[in-house]
Protein backbone atom coordinates (compact mmCIF):
# COMPACT_ATOMS: atom_id res chain seq x y z
CA UNK A 1 0.00 0.00 0.00
CA UNK A 2 1.28 3.50 -0.67
CA UNK A 3 2.67 5.35 2.34
CA UNK A 4 2.53 9.16 2.28
CA UNK A 5 3.97 11.11 5.20
CA UNK A 6 3.84 7.97 7.33
CA UNK A 7 0.15 7.32 6.58
CA UNK A 8 -1.05 4.24 4.69
CA UNK A 9 -3.43 4.60 1.72
CA UNK A 10 -5.46 2.13 -0.34
CA UNK A 11 -4.08 1.08 -3.73
CA UNK A 12 -7.63 1.20 -5.17
CA UNK A 13 -8.62 4.54 -3.61
CA UNK A 14 -5.52 6.79 -3.42
CA UNK A 15 -7.23 9.32 -1.13
CA UNK A 16 -8.61 6.69 1.31
CA UNK A 17 -6.57 5.96 4.44
CA UNK A 18 -6.07 2.32 5.37
CA UNK A 19 -7.28 1.63 8.90
CA UNK A 20 -5.32 -0.62 11.22
CA UNK A 21 -7.36 -3.11 13.19
CA UNK A 22 -7.38 -2.59 16.95
CA UNK A 23 -5.54 -5.79 17.79
CA UNK A 24 -2.99 -8.15 16.35
CA UNK A 25 -4.29 -11.22 14.52
CA UNK A 26 -2.83 -14.67 13.97
CA UNK A 27 -2.34 -16.73 10.84
CA UNK A 28 -1.91 -20.33 11.90
CA UNK A 29 -1.45 -23.63 10.10
CA UNK A 30 -4.41 -25.96 9.59
CA UNK A 31 -3.80 -29.70 9.47
CA UNK A 32 -6.31 -31.52 7.29
CA UNK A 33 -8.77 -29.78 5.00
CA UNK A 34 -11.35 -26.98 5.14
CA UNK A 35 -14.15 -29.31 6.26
CA UNK A 36 -12.44 -31.06 9.17
CA UNK A 37 -9.09 -29.37 9.67
CA UNK A 38 -7.42 -28.89 13.03
CA UNK A 39 -5.87 -25.55 13.94
CA UNK A 40 -2.30 -25.77 15.22
CA UNK A 41 -1.94 -22.88 17.73
CA UNK A 42 1.82 -23.52 18.03
CA UNK A 43 2.38 -22.49 14.40
CA UNK A 44 1.96 -19.42 12.28
CA UNK A 45 2.57 -15.69 12.40
CA UNK A 46 1.33 -12.72 14.39
CA UNK A 47 0.14 -10.08 11.91
CA UNK A 48 -1.30 -6.57 11.83
CA UNK A 49 -4.04 -6.10 9.20
CA UNK A 50 -4.86 -2.82 7.45
CA UNK A 51 -8.27 -2.40 5.77
CA UNK A 52 -9.79 0.08 3.31
CA UNK A 53 -13.28 0.98 4.54
CA UNK A 54 -14.39 1.88 0.99
CA UNK A 55 -13.62 -1.36 -0.84
CA UNK A 56 -12.52 -3.87 1.80
CA UNK A 57 -9.00 -4.18 0.39
CA UNK A 58 -6.84 -5.91 3.00
CA UNK A 59 -3.10 -6.02 3.57
CA UNK A 60 -1.34 -7.81 6.41
CA UNK A 61 2.18 -7.39 7.72
CA UNK A 62 4.11 -9.54 10.17
CA UNK A 63 3.98 -7.82 13.56
CA UNK A 64 7.18 -6.14 14.65
CA UNK A 65 8.18 -7.74 17.94
CA UNK A 66 10.67 -4.99 18.83
CA UNK A 67 8.36 -1.95 19.09
CA UNK A 68 4.73 -1.00 18.63
CA UNK A 69 3.74 0.88 15.45
CA UNK A 70 1.98 4.22 15.96
CA UNK A 71 -1.45 4.70 14.34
Amino acid sequence: MPIKEGKRYCINHPSARMNRTGTFKALVNVEGNAADGTINPQSGLVVMPFVCEECGYLEMYVADKTHQDKK
